[in-house]
């Protein structure tokens, strides 16, 4: 009877073993769960654009206030925004994983969902190249590790794409605007310069200080951008806003030069971050195609 006892032991023991999965987060730290999370909270509109990517969205018990593509995403429960958690409503969704993002819920909310004793995962991506990386790590955590493989191995053959098409042609110019009053962009440390160099382009700020710095309209002349890119609906939304037609000693602005993107495709660290990116590369093209001659 022993014997046979033990070996049962083993079994289950061995089989617990194999079950457990550990994960790093990009804070450096392991996370080990049991077994793949069945009951998800995402903390943010970019994990939870990658896990209905990779086939694990009806995972999600609840998301963040942002969190609205694809469209299933509206359905779920909101738990957090920009500024505040509410946690006896994360507690009653019973999940057993919480993916949370570093810098855009901050260090008081990640810290307050640990003390409930729920596991946390962080993310906090640096770079287009880390992106894969991230499907694969949730694709683990969520047990879609062979879809998200799939996905992860997609979006780098398209990312090395844009790469050999764009990045080594004549270099642009580029000025990333994400508002106009005060004016303010974004340094080289933020993925939207990856995007810029991605495309062959010179983030005319990229040396700033701040990640997000303030800028006046003097060291934009100064700068002098061949394109200036922003956030908006339709591409003309830059240009018709009148913002730069007074500035029309800026080269993006005197040949109109001036593109909106989708925030969305910009500064969500998902697949659809490449649909942003082809934008992106096709405005910078058409401006070193034309060979711009300026003053």
């Amino acid at each position: 009877m022993l014997p046979r006892l033990l070996a049962i032991f083993f079994i289950i023991f061995a089989h617990s073993s194999i079950a457990a999965i550990d994960v790093v987060d990009d804070n450096g730290d392991k996370l080990t769960i049991a077994n793949a999370a069945h009951r998800i909270i995402s903390l943010s509109p970019n994990t939870t654009e990658i896990l209905f990517h990779i086939g694990a969205g009806e995972k999600i018990v609840g998301a963040d206030e942002y969190s609205n593509y694809p469209q299933a995403a509206n359905k779920i429960v909101r738990v957090n925004n920009h500024a505040a958690a509410n946690y006896e409503l994360i507690l009653s969704l019973k999940p057993d994983l919480v993916i949370a993002w570093q810098s855009g819920n901050g260090e008081k909310i990640i810290s307050r969902i640990r003390e409930l004793n729920i596991p946390v995962f962080v993310v906090e991506t640096a770079s287009l190249e880390d992106i894969p990386n991230l499907y694969r790590r949730l694709g683990q955590l969520s047990g879609y590790a062979a879809q998200a493989n799939t996905q992860a191995e997609r979006f780098s053959q398209r990312l090395n794409q844009l790469r050999k098409s764009f990045s080594s042609r004549q270099a642009v110019r580029v000025f990333y605007q994400i508002w106009n009053e005060p004016l303010m962009t974004l340094n080289g440390d933020h993925m939207v310069t990856d995007m810029i160099e991605l495309c062959g382009g010179v983030n005319v700020f990229a040396d700033a200080a701040a990640l997000v710095p303030f800028v006046n309209i003097e060291s934009v002349v100064a700068a002098n951008p061949q394109i200036i890119i922003s956030g908006g609906k339709n591409k003309t939304d830059l240009l018709d806003s009148g913002f730069w037609r007074k500035w029309s000693g800026i080269s993006a602005v005197k040949n109109q030069h001036l593109y909106a993107i989708p925030s969305d495709l910009l500064q969500r660290h998902s697949d659809r971050i490449l649909d942003g990116a082809r934008l992106m590369c096709e405005y910078v093209d058409l401006v070193r195609s034309l060979n711009i001659t300026e003053n």
